[in-house]
């Protein structure tokens, strides 16, 4: 028998190898885990009948059960390159996870999304900004690292002025009306202050956030949970590309409200926001429901933490118990000083669940929250009331502000989202350092401001209108007059250092 000569091995090699790396021609392709492969005639296996691709003209539309893209009713494979793309009928695009004719790269699906607009984090301020951006026909994908629904570090209440914020109301959610407070320093006498009105709705972060979250869906927003984003660039033409564990997504405008230590803030260069507070808190569950003594009124303890206070805030079936205060002074002390707190009420720190610490963001001066089609809102903008510690509000006013300047943005009218910055601070920044002015003044010696709060009505009332959104802090320094605001700036300065010399003398 001859044997084959060099030329013909070498041909035959060469078929061999075009045969693997050529896509298959057949028109019934196969996707085996990443491996596109052609069917041998007659009846295909099993194995193979669960893996073949769906194609619209041989699979009638939610009757086929063979592979195809979950998030889509009908889908059609086509090999481009190296690579097998199937693409949905919504134009979205899945990218299998290896080669055609080659080796398996990674397992999973890739998808690769292009939309106008991503948003980064679905908490109050990302899904309101979502919902606003989408209500104005734009498209719209909101990414969220954990699966839904899931709890945050959080008092959980929204004030009066923060729901008068949205358009529509967040009654479904609410789990209890505060219309009073228990003010208290250490285990002295209480007094018990009455609004005459709502100041504070209790829900819990969990109800909260899927409740926005369905609010923007409504409106077009696609929202996707489980995506922990691992990186966010800004590409040459002006677009940005955010990768996540699952998948590529493009769009022409990214938004950060992953909080203060956010993906978006740090990859695109954003200044980080101050943590100059902290808190720890936790739940107390009352299965019988909770006693009367907490059921609507904030229970607010001073003292105990330096910079600070306590908090006992009523739910459904569980209370909110928490400390906060200065990160430096207070942060070694806020589980004993938890617990000189369960003690004064009654409640058992034993029995306090889902105990949590987190760090309170504060804005930094001159901090720039805008760039050209970039923008960071809520806690990734450190918009954290200063006196109060409270951040739903601010949130919920940036995801609304930036919504029409992401519009203007994407029509052309604007080159770039610096008018948000611009609008936020006309609206928040001034409020802002009033309220860090007060705070400075106030934590310098608490004594005289609870005693007010506790005994003299006009100061009382006040704090309840500022709540209610009647009224701002820049408001309340003009209560004695336009020289009370004058000094505020001198008078917090000088608190400042006071307080300074205070922690570092420990």
């Amino acid at each position: 028998m001859a044997r084959p000569s060099s030329a013909g091995v070498a041909r035959g090699v060469c078929r061999a190898l075009r045969r693997q790396r050529d896509p298959p021609r057949h028109p019934l392709r196969v996707a085996a885990r990443g491996v596109a492969v052609r069917l041998s005639p007659g009846r295909p296996s099993a194995d193979r009948r669960r893996r073949r691709a769906h194609t619209p003209d041989r699979c009638a539309a939610g009757r086929c059960r063979r592979l195809r893209p979950r998030h889509c009713a009908r889908a059609r494979v086509r090999v481009v390159g190296p690579r097998r793309v199937l693409h949905g009928a919504d134009g979205r695009r899945w990218r299998a996870g290896g080669t055609a004719g080659g080796p398996r790269r990674r397992a999973g699906p890739r998808f690769v999304t292009d939309v106008e607009v991503i948003v980064v984090g679905g908490g109050p301020a990302g899904s309101t900004a979502a919902r606003g951006i989408a209500a104005t026909g734009a498209s719209v994908l909101l990414l969220e690292r954990a699966k839904f629904p899931r709890d945050k570090p959080c008092g959980g209440g929204v004030t009066v002025r923060g729901a008068k914020i949205l358009p529509f109301s967040i009654e479904p959610v609410v789990e209890d009306v505060v219309t009073a407070a228990r003010i208290r320093v250490r285990e002295r006498r209480e007094v018990t202050r009455d609004a005459k009105g709502p100041l504070t709705f209790m829900t819990q972060r969990r109800r909260l956030d899927a409740f926005l979250v369905e609010q923007a869906q409504t409106v077009g927003a696609e929202f996707r949970d489980g995506q922990a984003v691992t990186d966010v660039l800004r590409l040459g033409d002006g677009m940005y590309e955010v990768r996540t564990k699952d998948g590529t997504h493009h769009a022409r405008v990214v938004i950060g409200a992953d909080g203060a230590n956010g993906v978006v803030g740090n990859r695109l260069g954003y200044e980080s926001a101050g943590e100059s507070a902290i808190a720890l808190e936790g739940n107390i569950a009352f299965p019988a429901g909770v006693p009367a003594e907490f059921r609507g009124k904030v229970t607010l303890n001073f003292g105990y933490v330096p910079g600070g206070y306590g908090w006992v805030f009523p739910k459904g079936d569980h209370v909110n118990v928490g400390v906060g205060g200065w990160k430096h002074a207070a942060g070694p002390i806020l589980r004993p000083a938890l617990q000189r707190l369960c003690h004064t009420y009654g409640l058992d720190f034993d029995s306090v669940t889902n105990l949590r610490g987190h760090h309170l963001p504060m804005q930094r001066h001159g901090m720039t929250v805008a760039a050209s089609g970039s923008a960071v809102v809520g806690d990734a903008a450190g918009l954290v009331d200063p006196l109060s510690g409270e951040g739903i509000t601010a949130a919920l006013l940036s995801g609304t502000v930036v919504a029409p300047v992401v519009r203007d943005y994407l029509d052309g009218r604007v080159s770039t989202l610096a008018s948000y910055q611009t609008t936020l601070e006309r609206e928040y920044l001034e409020e802002f350092e009033a309220s860090q002015a007060l705070m400075e003044i106030f934590n310098v010696n608490q004594a005289p401001f609870i005693w007010m709060l506790q005994h003299l009505g006009p100061f009382w009332n006040g704090a309840c209108r500022m709540i209610q959104g009647e009224v701002t802090y820049i408001d309340l320094t003009h209560v004695a007059g336009p020289a009370s605001y004058a000094l505020l700036r001198p008078t917090a300065k000088v608190s400042r250092l006071i307080t300074s010399r205070r922690v570092t003398r420990g």
